[in-house]
């Protein structure tokens, strides 16, 4: 199922061309500022040796490599998602593979999808949701811009890892912005897009990035609702300096959730606030933070930059604040602290009042510039990424590190970490590889994506058609290796599950 938006009128034709014309002269810039900048581009350009793994048995896969620096019992059941990525566009193309990526506790990689090289094309916002009452994985993929947004689309995949959708932007746009996109229990989708638009307030015309928020319908593509930041948002509520060449993204929104009373919250990160949409006018119901606060902000409260806002089941509102910015997208904003934190804000709405519940702050005193997540698992643990850094942090509520990670390339990151309960049912066949070791030979299996393998029984022999069984050892990571005293010519191996029933069998493949 793919959803695409047919365009229906002559208005939504002449967005689409304008859309077209802005967005080839943002490219522009986009190239430039890459080529520019990007290894080899000058005598002193950094190398990016990357750092990823390798596996026998899927040597077209290259993940980066993660570390768990800090480990103790008590996380959350499930795995973590990350969508790794090199850098940001200015760094070029650079070296690694980018695409969404679970790993376990171990930091060891349970599926891996290579979608691109580099920061030219990356995935971001990988995370499950739920489509029809079934568990599905969703993200963006596409081309970033050097403003912090991006043009491209989302995809959706079920639990055998075939893509079932794509969901784009409507009424004529050229693409979704890479930042969220939330499936809702309407089973609508909604989706953020960043569009350059000629504003003409304060006394002259300039380019402005435009916010624009759909709600569409899953799958017919038909846009129900559709929200824009420049008519309910003025660009006096920015915190953002002008960039030269650039449209003005005053406002970025980075996340969309909704409320439990199904308004929206959307966060905008260039005015260090956190917006209430009526999710049918469009009108602002509140705002928190920022010039224009609805609320009185107690000490520790406020935040600046911020991203990943969302409503939490103990009232609380979760925020990811950056506490500073310094990356080209956003001018060298200034800081507002020295670290960044995950932090739980209570409001009253009746007093409009904000203080702050708790907040977490990284062992390492990490102050990211961009991106960022914070998450509030099912037993109370919160899981914070911390975006531009490549690092993630699990803590107990009581606020004791549980377990802290990071990229082994400090040029990789992931915009966010989340963790999720996830089964895999890998619709491919597991690997398997033989190579030979004097007398005997090296044996190496791999199902990437499958979660219910417990074990491997390896099977080998001298025809195709006489395999036995030779080997039966536990599942040892992504890959596990085994060894067989007797070399043989052709192998294959056997995925079991928890009580030894066979789950998969690969084909044969011959010994090396």
């Amino acid at each position: 199922m793919t959803v695409l938006v047919r365009t229906r009128t002559t208005a939504a034709s002449r967005r689409s061309r304008s859309t077209r014309r802005a967005l080839t002269l943002l490219v522009g810039a986009v190239l430039a500022l890459a080529l520019g900048n990007a290894p080899g581009a000058s005598a002193n350009s950094p190398s990016f040796p990357g750092h990823p793994r390798s596996f026998v048995t899927r040597p077209d896969l290259l993940p980066p490599a993660v570390t768990v620096g800090e480990s103790a019992p008590g996380t959350a059941p499930g795995y973590v998602f990350l969508a790794p990525k090199t850098g940001d566009v200015t760094q070029g193309p650079g070296t690694l593979q980018s695409g969404p990526m679970i790993v376990d506790d171990e930091g060891e990689p349970v599926w891996f999808l290579p979608r691109g090289i580099g920061a030219l094309n990356y995935v971001t916002a990988f995370q499950q949701q739920t489509y029809r009452g079934d568990p599905v994985l969703t993200w963006w993929e596409g081309a970033p811009l050097p403003t912090g947004v991006g043009v491209g689309y989302w995809v959706v995949m079920d639990q055998s890892y075939r893509e079932i959708a794509r969901i784009r932007a409507g009424s004529g746009y050229a693409g979704a912005d890479l930042h969220d996109m939330q499936i809702t229990p309407d089973n609508t989708a909604l989706v953020l897009i960043a569009q350059p638009k000629l504003h003409r307030g304060g006394g002259f015309p300039r380019m402005v990035m435009d916010n624009i928020v759909q709600e569409v319908d899953l799958p017919s593509g038909k846009v129900i609702h559709e929200w824009s930041g420049l008519d309910h948002v003025g660009v006096d509520e920015s915190y953002l300096s002008s960039i030269p060449l650039l449209p003005y993204d005053y406002l970025h929104i980075n996340s969309m959730s909704l409320d439990t009373d199904g308004n929206l919250l959307l966060s905008g990160r260039n005015t260090h606030t956190v917006y209430k949409i009526d999710r049918r006018s469009g009108e602002v119901i509140w705002r928190l933070g920022g010039k224009k606060s609805d609320f009185t902000m107690a000490d520790g409260a406020s935040f600046a930059w911020q991203h990943d806002v969302s409503r939490e089941e103990d009232g609380t509102l979760s925020v990811f604040d950056n506490a500073a910015a310094g990356s080209i997208e956003t001018g060298g904003g200034e800081q507002s602290g020295t670290t960044s934190r995950a932090v739980f804000l209570s409001l009253d709405t009746a007093t409009r009042t904000a203080k702050p519940d708790r907040a977490y702050t990284s062992p390492d005193g990490l102050l990211s510039t961009s991106q960022g997540s914070v998450q509030l698992l099912p037993n109370g643990n919160v899981l914070v990424g911390w975006g531009s850094h490549g690092y993630y942090t699990e803590y107990a509520a009581s606020g004791k590190v549980l377990m802290n990670a990071f990229f082994k390339d400090p040029v990789v990151n992931s915009y966010r970490a989340l963790r999720f309960p996830w089964q895999g049912r890998p619709a491919d066949r597991p690997a398997v590889a033989g190579r030979s070791s004097g007398n005997g030979m090296t044996l190496h299996a791999s199902w990437n994506g499958a979660t219910a393998v417990e074990s491997w029984r390896f099977l080998a022999g001298d025809t195709p058609q006489g395999l036995i069984a030779v080997e039966e050892v536990r599942r040892d990571g992504f890959e596990t290796s085994a060894t067989a005293a007797r070399r043989s010519s052709y192998v294959a191996v056997q995925a079991l599950d928890g009580t030894g029933r066979v789950i998969g069998t690969s084909a044969t493949a011959r010994v090396r």
